[in-house]
């Protein structure tokens, strides 16, 4: 697994404090984010670039890489995420919903605005997400009606 990580120019803070913490727990990730991104830019980067790597995923898979896009409030790069076919994207603000949209949903970009969330809970969101896996089953036949919809 991998992290691809971008942000517009609201969230560059955040997305240092989230590096920091990915190198910390030696995860491997890459930082897409360029100068004069905006949140679609920012959006669109990291899933192109998890359509190019790993596919539509219909199932949930532990393996594939991640996405963590950041903006200043997160609705903008949750929209934008959730435009590219194949991609559950999930905007969160507090640390269940960055566990349990992993586990019941099978999100592969998790979304947080700077101006919502602080570093320490950022970075707590942050490892619920990458710590647990999907958890499947009963929780596939809403994955499924997602992908029929696209």
């Amino acid at each position: 697994m991998k992290v691809y990580i971008s942000s517009d120019k609201d969230a560059l803070k955040l997305k240092d404090a989230l590096i920091e913490e990915l190198e910390n727990k030696s995860i491997a990730y890459e930082d897409l984010t360029e100068d004069g991104f905006d949140f679609v830019d920012s959006s669109n980067a990291v899933c192109e670039k998890l359509l190019e790597v790993d596919g539509i995923l219909t199932t949930g898979n532990d393996d594939a890489s991640v996405g963590i896009v950041l903006d200043r409030y997160g609705a903008g790069s949750y929209m934008a995420c959730s435009k590219h076919k194949g991609m559950v994207a999930a905007e969160v603000s507090d640390e269940r919903s960055s566990l349990m949209t992993k586990r019941h949903n099978g999100a592969r970009i998790l979304v947080m605005g700077s101006g919502i969330v602080g570093e320490d809970l950022a970075k707590s969101c942050l490892r619920n997400f990458l710590s647990h896996g999907y958890d499947g089953g009963r929780h596939q036949i809403r994955i499924d009606m997602l992908n029929k919809m696209m």
